[in-house]
């Protein structure tokens, strides 16, 4: 969500907005109660969503700033801290404003994925907008994953455990490969090539390898087989079968700068295909010709699905 306030704060104050791009504002401020509440923190803290750092910089700031996700992204959370809106709302804490993300050990932008080989030998893959701690230690080692998706081709040590951390719970490794994804409202551990114990402080569950799991602050779900699917992102592939069309707009919303509103009509629709995550236009139009949907280009950072 604040990607999203990113994109509209400074292109507002650009001076460049057409009458559509401010239309498109208003439907996405008016689309969901926590847009407009954060759009009113803004505006009483900062004053109607003016932004002293672009007025001072003038419009190749502006620039600049819509031409760099990362950067864009920065700027808005240093006028946040700034302005003291870190603190007090669940809206405005470290789960929608991932201040820790900005000093995590390994980060990867909007359509970055990136490989890592670790201190004791792990390949570590992460997938587009992930950030991610390395704690390593004599007794154990450990991943705090603060934001999108990993996979871990882990070495062997016997003598220290592989866990990899989320705000929702740990998964330990005790095999090879084992693929974390971080969502709004719960984990997902895949156990590739691996079993894994996972741990939440309302439950645990010993998962076998070749499943698949969620879990949540209140405990583990029933663990169901993996499909094969799970890991083609880090061949920059969607492999999607029979699966309702939030997720597939979920998995290349990180591929993309700019907001894809879905219709929530249509969130539930299932579908299947294979699509090219970097290419995330070529994707939307395959899913709108394939499923007769409909698809609005309202401008370069704003997208609609809908009904046909």
């Amino acid at each position: 969500m604040i990607e999203e306030a990113s994109h509209w704060i400074v292109r507002l104050q650009s001076g460049q907005a057409s009458d559509e791009e401010r239309q498109a504002f208003q439907q996405w401020r008016m689309a969901d109660t926590r847009h407009e509440r954060l759009c009113r923190q803004l505006e009483n803290t900062l004053g109607v969503l003016r932004l002293p750092v672009v007025r001072k910089g003038g419009s190749e700031v502006v620039r600049q700033t819509l031409a760099a996700p990362s950067s864009r992204r920065r700027f808005l959370q240093q006028t946040l801290v700034g302005a003291g809106l870190l603190v007090g709302t669940g809206l405005l804490g470290s789960r929608v404003l991932p201040v820790a993300e900005l000093s995590a050990d390994l980060r990867t932008g909007t359509g970055e994925r990136r490989k890592v080989a670790l201190d004791d030998g792990t390949q570590l893959t992460l997938n587009a907008r992930s950030a991610v701690d390395i704690h390593f230690g004599e007794r154990r080692r450990e991943l705090y994953l603060h934001s999108g998706e990993i996979l871990a081709s882990i070495a062997d040590d016997r003598q220290r455990p592989f866990v990899i951390r989320t705000r929702f719970g740990q998964a330990t490794a005790q095999g090879r490969e084992l693929l974390i994804r971080l969502r709004d409202e719960n984990s997902l551990a895949i156990a590739l090539r691996t079993p894994a114990l996972i741990e939440t402080p309302g439950g645990s569950l010993a998962l076998a390898s070749g499943q698949q799991v969620a879990f949540d602050q209140h405990g583990v779900g029933a663990a169901i087989p993996a499909t094969g699917a799970e890991s083609a992102w880090i061949d920059g592939l969607l492999e999607v079968r029979d699966r309702p069309l939030r997720e597939v707009v979920d998995a290349l919303r990180p591929y993309r700068s700019g907001i894809i509103r879905l219709d929530p009509g249509i969130a539930g629709l299932h579908v299947s295909g294979l699509f090219r995550l970097d290419d995330s236009d070529l994707a939307l139009d395959t899913l709108a010709r394939t499923h007769n949907l409909r698809l609005s280009r309202h401008t370069d950072l704003w997208v609609t699905l809908s009904a046909g």
